[in-house]
């Protein structure tokens, strides 16, 4: 007869058991240090939480960091954590969107002195959700919480952005209650991001465009002739 055996779930065990892909992952050089943020903000298994973030800006005072993220959020706390941690950074910090800034990553992001985003990545703010159990006193008091941290939300992102409050209301309601998703152009064009990253073949087309018809008849005779070339 097989007897089970309880194993203490030690810190090397959970270490071994996270997924590779996901947590606070860094790379540190003596000169700077890059964050990679993806994954739900404060899960503490995954590391993706304020206490990992934390540390690594802690160990790395003075470094110029890039912060690069693709999260759809996770908890509020954890994102105001993150934002005052890096807001508090004295070196300087710049947050790159890769994939997704959601809820209390797209907070954590626009802590940075400069935010930059993928032509394809999106940025996605939105009030913070709640859940509640219990009597009317317990829920007006749970009530009571998410409206303060919805109002220092609000300044937060203003501030970031230099919107109005009005505005930044809009934007964190959107149209259907839960949020505005924006575009990296979009969140251009509101202040949340300070540049848009194009892609190689976007960076050619703009270059194109802006020499004018002439360049782009230039162009076009060249790469028929290097066809051409290629093609003997």
């Amino acid at each position: 007869m097989h007897q089970l055996h309880c194993i203490a779930p030690t810190a090397d065990l959970l270490a071994s058991l996270r997924p590779k892909q996901m947590g606070v992952q860094c790379a540190v050089t003596d000169d700077a240090v890059e964050i990679f943020l993806h994954g739900i903000i404060g899960d503490e298994y995954t590391e993706t939480d304020s206490l990992s973030v934390g540390r690594i800006l802690a160990a790395n005072r003075g470094k110029p960091v890039t912060l690069r993220v693709n999260s759809p959020g996770g908890l509020a706390y954890d994102g105001v954590a993150m934002y005052n941690a890096i807001d508090a950074h004295d070196g300087k910090t710049t947050g790159i969107i890769e994939g997704l800034a959601g809820s209390a990553a797209s907070l954590a992001v626009v802590a940075c002195d400069v935010v930059k985003c993928h032509s394809s990545a999106a940025f996605h703010p939105h009030y913070s959700l709640v859940m509640a159990f219990g009597h009317q006193a317990e829920i007006r008091d749970a009530l009571a919480v998410q409206e303060r941290l919805d109002s220092d939300l609000e300044v937060v992102y203003s501030e970031a952005s230099g919107r109005t409050i009005e505005q930044v209301r809009a934007d964190l309601l959107g149209p259907h209650g839960d949020g505005t998703r924006f575009s990296a152009d979009e969140a251009l064009a509101a202040g949340y991001v300070s540049e848009v990253i194009r892609h190689n073949k976007q960076r050619a087309a703009v270059a194109v465009a802006m020499a004018g018809p002439l360049a782009a008849a230039r162009l076009r005779l060249f790469d028929a002739g290097k066809k051409t070339v290629d093609s003997n």
